[in-house]
């Protein structure tokens, strides 16, 4: 008779909430909803805002540094991450290099490099550029956020997350394990709520 209350508590402890998982895995959705950054201003420095929602601004493919680097349609990570910085820059290409793995389930997933010299390394373009340059190109995307250009001309660098329409959606720190990890995971997100929205 023991054996009874012993096997009930074995199912509520095992087997409900095994059900009540299954259930939400067939029935839910998760949402997740990653923030935009650098709102698109007039002239006056004023946010622009179209039928009552703020409009964003797109990354210009006409800026030098993308030269050759299709941005529409694509999950762009962009890296500036000076050639000659010793342990921080190695630490930076390692992280790159585990970014780039995702492109094996996230096709469209592409990684520029920008450094003071021309290297191409696996799945990621690598483009020469100075500091003056890298700046102008993503003044508009900088100036509005905490982690500015301090970081973008750092010693570790910095990188920018670019949705598919030209959007910044995440600024990170290069070298950092743990922002790698964030910036992975936001990679994710953009691509599963790509993959729902069809």
């Amino acid at each position: 008779m023991k054996k009874f209350p012993k096997a009930g508590l074995l199912i509520i402890t095992l087997v409900i909430p095994a059900l009540i998982f299954a259930l939400l895995k067939l029935f839910g959705t998760n949402h997740y909803d990653l923030p935009y950054f650098v709102a698109e201003k007039d002239g006056n420095g004023t946010v622009i805002v179209q039928n009552g929602d703020t409009l964003f601004h797109k990354v210009s493919v006409d800026c030098g540094v993308f030269a050759g680097v299709d941005l529409d349609g694509h999950l762009t990570v962009v890296a500036r991450i000076p050639s000659n910085c010793g342990e921080p820059c190695e630490r930076g290409a390692d992280e790159l290099t585990r970014i780039a793995a995702l492109k094996g389930s996230i096709p469209e997933l592409q990684i520029v490099s920008i450094a003071a010299d021309t290297v191409r390394q696996g799945e990621r373009k690598s483009v020469k550029a100075d500091s003056a340059t890298i700046a102008s190109c993503f003044a508009s995307e900088l100036k509005d956020t905490a982690k500015g250009s301090d970081e973008l001309n750092g010693a570790a660098g910095q990188i920018v997350l670019i949705d598919r329409n030209r959007h910044v959606r995440g600024f990170y720190k290069a070298g950092d394990g743990e922002e790698t990890d964030r910036l992975m995971a936001e990679i994710k997100i953009l691509d599963y709520e790509k993959k729902n929205e069809q």
